[in-house]
């Protein structure tokens, strides 16, 4: 199998994965709404996004599904141009951008598929504090942007030491 495959069945797994979730989501947590997976700390919500990150523009007036949508297509065309032109030596930069591609396609169905987003895992301390519900594509994208800032730091750091 070419490396460059084995990249792109990591975006395909975690796409799969995620579309698993949010279906199991849909119909067994829609009814019931809540399971208390791990007190305190972790719980499956069903939850539904209009909007981006963090349900910013969820309570536009305006359809903004197809703008999203949009979006989200450039972002994933963009990263799969990049992700063609990296050498698939560069293992960490190359697994952020799969994490990145699965998480944005995982996003981008739901939103063109049901006009928002299916969110189901509620992380939370007690109840005092308690992060945005999320789902695995969310991870997905926020897992390889930390990747990938982490690789940017680390080439600009050769760099500077290249350079003095």
């Amino acid at each position: 199998m070419p490396v460059r495959a084995i990249y792109l069945l990591i975006s395909l797994l975690i796409l799969v994965l995620d579309q698993v979730t949010k279906s199991w989501a849909t119909r067994s947590l829609r009814p019931v709404f809540m399971i208390e997976i791990i007190p305190g700390f972790l719980r499956f919500t069903y939850a539904t996004n209009r909007g981006v990150a963090f349900s910013l523009f969820a309570d536009s007036s305006i359809d903004i599904r197809y703008i999203l949508a949009a979006i989200s297509m450039l972002a994933a065309i963009f990263v799969i141009l990049y992700q063609w032109r990296i050498p698939v030596w560069m293992v960490r930069l190359n697994i952020a951008l799969s994490l990145l591609l699965a998480g944005i396609v995982g996003n981008l169905i739901d939103r063109v598929r049901l006009g928002e987003v299916v969110d189901f895992i509620d992380l939370h301390w007690q109840d005092r504090y308690t992060w945005p519900t999320f789902n695995i594509a969310d991870a997905a994208i926020c897992t390889g942007a930390v990747i990938l800032a982490l690789q940017m730091i680390k080439e600009e750091r050769a760099a500077e030491r290249h350079v003095s």
